[in-house]
C-alpha cells in the first residue's frame, strides 16, 4: 500500500501539496504526516515491504512539512519582534519635533515655529508669507540670502504689527528671486509628535502631528 492509497482511503489530500498555505481540514501537519507513515508501515504487505528508497523519500517529505511549519513560526516571531521594536522607537519620539515637507505648522502660543527652506540655487531675495487657517495674511518676512542648500528659519508667533497671534495652525509660502525670475520654494515645517499609531497588518508606524496631519518615519527629515 502506497501513501497515496492511504490518503485516498482516509479521504485526505496529499501532504506534499500546498503545505505552505496553512492547515485547513484537508491539509496535513507534521503529526498527521507521521501518523500516516506509521499506518502505512503497519498495513504494508509483508511479502512486498517498502524499499529503502521509498521510505527515505517519505521521510524527506516529512522533514519538508516540519521545516515549513517551523519556518512559518520563525517568520511570525521575527515579524512580532520587528513590530515591537518599531513601537518602542515610536514611543521615544513622543513630544519631539518632526520636520517634514508640509506648508503648515501648529503654533502653541508660546514657542517659536521652526522650518527649513530648500533652494535649488542661490536666490538674490527670499520672501515668506504666513497666513492663518482662514487664509488671512498674518505676516510677511524677508530672509537673508545665502548660498546654503537649506535655509533654517524661525517665526516668533507675531504678526506684522508685532502682536502675538493666537495658537493654531498657520501656513507658510516661500518665494525666491534669481536671475530676474520669481519661483516658489519648497518648505518643511517642524510639528510636535502628539501620538503614534502601529498598524499590525502593514507593520507601519504613523506619526500623528500637532498640525493635524500624519507622517511615516520615512517622511521625517529631522527630529528636534
Amino acid at each position: 500500500m502506497t501513501i497515496s492509497s492511504v490518503h485516498q482511503l482516509l479521504g485526505m489530500s496529499d501532504p506534499t501539496q500546498d503545505v505552505s498555505k496553512g492547515r485547513g481540514k484537508s491539509e496535513l501537519g507534521q503529526e498527521d504526516f507521521l501518523a500516516l507513515m506509521v499506518a502505512q508501515l503497519e498495513n504494508q504487505d509483508p511479502t512486498k515491504p517498502m524499499d529503502n528508497n521509498e521510505f527515505l523519500s517519505q521521510m524527506a517529505q516529512f522533514s519538508m512539512v516540519n521545516g515549513i511549519e517551523d519556518l512559518n513560526g520563525n517568520f511570525s516571531n521575527v515579524s512580532e519582534s520587528i513590530l515591537g521594536a518599531q513601537g518602542l522607537q515610536a514611543a521615544s519620539l513622543l513630544d519631539r519635533q518632526a520636520i517634514i515637507e508640509t506648508d503648515s505648522a501648529s503654533f502653541n502660543g508660546v514657542a517659536p515655529v521652526e522650518g527649513v527652506i530648500d533652494q535649488p540655487e542661490p536666490m538674490g531675495q527670499i520672501e515668506m508669507q504666513i497666513r492663518d487657517s482662514q487664509g488671512a495674511l498674518v505676516r510677511t518676512m524677508s530672509l537673508e540670502p545665502t548660498a546654503a542648500r537649506e535655509i533654517s528659519f524661525e517665526w516668533d508667533g507675531r504678526d506684522q504689527s508685532g502682536r502675538s497671534v493666537d495658537a493654531g495652525n498657520y501656513y507658510f509660502a516661500v518665494a525666491g528671486a534669481a536671475n530676474g525670475q520669481l519661483r516658489s520654494l519648497p518648505v518643511a515645517m517642524a510639528n510636535r509628535i502628539e501620538s503614534v499609531s502601529l498598524d499590525q497588518t502593514t507593520q507601519r508606524v504613523t506619526l500623528n502631528l500637532a498640525n493635524g496631519r500624519t507622517a511615516t518615519l520615512d517622511d521625517v527629515r529631522e527630529y528636534r
